[in-house]
């Protein structure tokens, strides 16, 4: 009997009691607690999403209680969720979001921003808070968000886990808040390396063909984003990835420079986000906190020229790095420009930390190729996420090189 006819003949508790939240990562007004079917290759895991995803029996908020509030009850349940419920997952509750899932620092000025289990002081990055928060915290073994601009990986860089950004449409995202049909996906955060192939394997299934990943390339340029101590922070796990590769070459990855190919992401980005948002904030006057507002203006301003040109620039930039990663390649970069800000630092600087690393972000969904993040590295006592890229639809082959590799490398310096 599957979760939905269960739902059907009232035999789920889908209000249950709040899991314990000591790290603010859950909602509250629109709490779902599901049983997953008791068997399965998941089954004893338990798992969070975040609130973009219909779940019967509840309302997806997207951060921000008007949405919550102009919206009826989920008719249905995701497929991938209930996919892991059918697999013996427990899901155990719905994590707080980015105000509209517009933003990568981790705040929401409606529902509290969640807390970074390494440093309370320090930002949790989102938009999928939440899910990194309950993920590294111990709250859950899993949790999954959504990711454009960096929603799974940030959070997932921040806060020490596992983090995938699968190929573009690999994973199916019906039943998720519309936002930027073009470049958003699907995307899951892991701790332990065992849980998250696990975990993969269900959420992504076989790769269509096998594939040995084997070449490592360095993207000079995304190296030359970041501060010369990131790197050196990275430089041991890198020459660690490398010695279990077959060979190892640095290249600039972004012919015409990255600082063009984020204004190819801003212009599809932005135009698509209006266009899912628009509507529904002219009809509601939503009150927005000044970063999503801010954001939401400028969006409204693009062309239909500029988006469509944008389009075509960024089918472009797909070709080029797929047929860069097209014979086992793997791409190594930072995933975000630092560790976790701190909450208390000015809006300048954490607008121009946020503005850095989208010169890193916008490479997977402008490409369509897979990206995980791999809690290889801590500098200073903070997690500091490094990041892999493979060519399209070698998801799977991806996250189990992810998995062995975090775990030789823990072992290693241990």
């Amino acid at each position: 009997m599957t979760v939905n006819k269960m739902l059907d003949n009232k035999r789920l508790e889908v209000n249950a009691e709040l899991p314990y939240d000591a790290l603010q990562a859950f909602v509250r007004e629109n709490h779902i607690a599901l049983k997953g079917s008791g068997t399965g290759e998941l089954n004893g895991l338990t798992f969070a999403a975040k609130d973009v995803f219909k779940i019967r029996g509840s309302t997806f908020g997207n951060g921000h209680p008007d949405w919550l509030r102009t919206h009826e009850p989920d008719d249905f349940t995701s497929s991938t969720i209930q996919r892991l419920l059918d697999n013996g997952a427990d899901l155990v509750g719905k994590t707080v979001c980015d105000e509209l899932c517009f933003s990568i620092s981790g705040e929401n000025w409606n529902y509290g921003s969640p807390l970074n289990p390494h440093d309370p002081r320090r930002f949790t990055g989102g938009s999928s808070s939440g899910s990194g928060a309950a993920t590294s915290g111990g709250l859950v073994d899993f949790a999954l968000g959504s990711d454009c601009l960096g929603s799974v990986r940030v959070p997932a860089s921040y806060t020490g886990v596992f983090g995938v950004r699968p190929t573009y449409d690999r994973v199916p995202s019906d039943g998720e808040a519309e936002y930027c049909p073009s470049m958003d996906v699907f995307g899951y955060m892991a701790s332990d390396p065992e849980v998250f192939r696990k975990v993969s394997k269900v959420i992504l299934g076989e790769d269509p063909e096998p594939v040995k990943l084997r070449k490592l390339i360095i993207a000079k340029d995304c190296f030359d984003a970041v501060s010369p101590q990131v790197f050196a922070d990275l430089k041991p796990a890198i020459d660690h990835i490398g010695a279990n590769l077959s060979s190892v070459e640095e290249r600039e990855i972004s012919p015409d420079g990255l600082d063009n190919w984020i204004k190819v992401f801003q212009q599809v980005q932005g135009y698509e986000v209006w266009r899912s948002y628009g509507g529904w904030v002219r009809k509601y006057r939503p009150i927005l906190s000044r970063g999503p507002r801010e954001r939401l203006a400028w969006a409204s301003t693009i062309t239909l020229q500029e988006y469509n040109a944008g389009l075509v620039k960024m089918r472009e930039i797909s070709r080029y790095v797929r047929d860069m990663l097209a014979n086992g390649e793997v791409l190594v970069m930072p995933t975000a420009a630092s560790v976790a800000p701190l909450r208390s630092a000015p809006l300048e600087e954490i607008n121009a930390t946020r503005l850095q690393s989208t010169y890193l972000l916008c490479v997977s969904p402008l490409s369509g190729v897979p990206q995980m993040t791999l809690p290889m590295v801590m500098a200073d006592g903070l997690p500091l996420g490094l990041s892999l890229l493979s060519g399209f639809n070698t998801d799977l082959a991806l996250a189990n090189l992810s998995a062995d590799l975090v775990k030789s490398y823990r072992a290693s310096i241990k």
